[in-house]
């Protein structure tokens, strides 16, 4: 009796695997080409009885990749269609179609993504999270001033993911009167618009710098646009002034110098652009 349980420990030590490390990219932007994900394994023995390897996106229940060597690996659920099943890591046969190749991720992919690997006796599994972010398109900050004493500042951005945050500051505060607007597209895609209103009477010097600052969550991502509004000045219904300008370059120099001022046609904006928030 005692040298059965005694087999049984050895063999389960015999057959027992690890996972030595997994390699998931916390960030991929948008249009990659390709991302792969890796997962390194190590067995006791040569020939593991039943070993089978998987890939879960966002859980147990989410099976996206099943290989059982030698035979071809085979791809289930969100990942179809979207896999290299060519892609090899190794030449080695226990380790051929460890991972997975995956073309042209899309945001619909961002999440966790847990490898398994089990033998008859033992399982390991590792998790890692990938983010598939879509940084900002047609970014702008712009004024539209229609009376003398009053204007409106707009600053917006489209096509991003995750969900973003956009802030306008003067003198390091958020303006608080400010109101912000998000939308998603059908492709899952975000855009946001922050408009704040800024009376002449609140601004005690010749001119005002304000800032939009736009960012994505847990991914590092941050964009600023900078604009100069100089209080007093006819109103300009159908046009405004832009100032775009490297974060590390706000906080040295005269507010003035090397500014860049390029007129915008906001009513082209506003039919082409800005239109699904009217």
């Amino acid at each position: 009796m005692y040298a059965g349980y005694i087999f049984l420990i050895i063999c389960s030590n015999c057959l027992a695997v690890n996972i030595d490390r997994i390699d998931v990219p916390l960030m991929v932007e948008l249009g990659t080409e390709a991302v792969i994900l890796d997962c390194q394994y190590t067995t006791k023995t040569p020939s593991p009885a039943g070993l089978v390897m998987k890939w879960f996106f966002n859980g147990p229940s989410g099976l996206v990749y099943q290989w059982i060597p030698p035979l071809r690996p085979q791809v289930i659920g969100l990942l179809k269609g979207k896999v290299d099943l060519n892609f090899r890591i190794s030449e080695e046969p226990l380790h051929t179609y460890r991972a997975i190749k995956i073309l042209r991720p899309t945001t619909d992919l961002s999440g966790n993504y847990t490898c398994v690997v089990s033998t008859f006796t033992e399982e390991d599994s590792r998790t890692r999270a990938m983010i598939v972010y879509s940084p900002a398109k047609n970014f702008r900050f712009i004024q539209d001033k229609k009376y003398v004493f009053l204007v409106t500042l707009i600053c917006f951005a489209q096509d991003l993911y995750p969900k973003p945050n956009m802030t306008i500051s003067s003198q390091g505060e958020i303006l608080k009167q400010s109101v912000m607007e998000i939308k998603m597209n059908s492709w899952g895609l975000y855009s946001v618009a922050v408009t704040v209103e800024v009376h002449d009477d609140e601004i005690n010097a010749p001119y005002e710098e304000f800032v939009c600052e736009l960012s994505l969550p847990n991914i590092n991502y941050t964009r600023n646009l900078t604009t100069i509004y100089y209080p007093g000045l006819m109103p300009t219904a159908y046009t405004a002034y832009e100032v775009q300008r490297p974060q590390h370059h706000q906080a040295s120099g005269s507010k003035s110098n090397g500014v860049l001022f390029q007129l915008i046609d906001l009513l082209f904006l506003n039919l082409c652009i800005l239109c699904e928030f009217l």
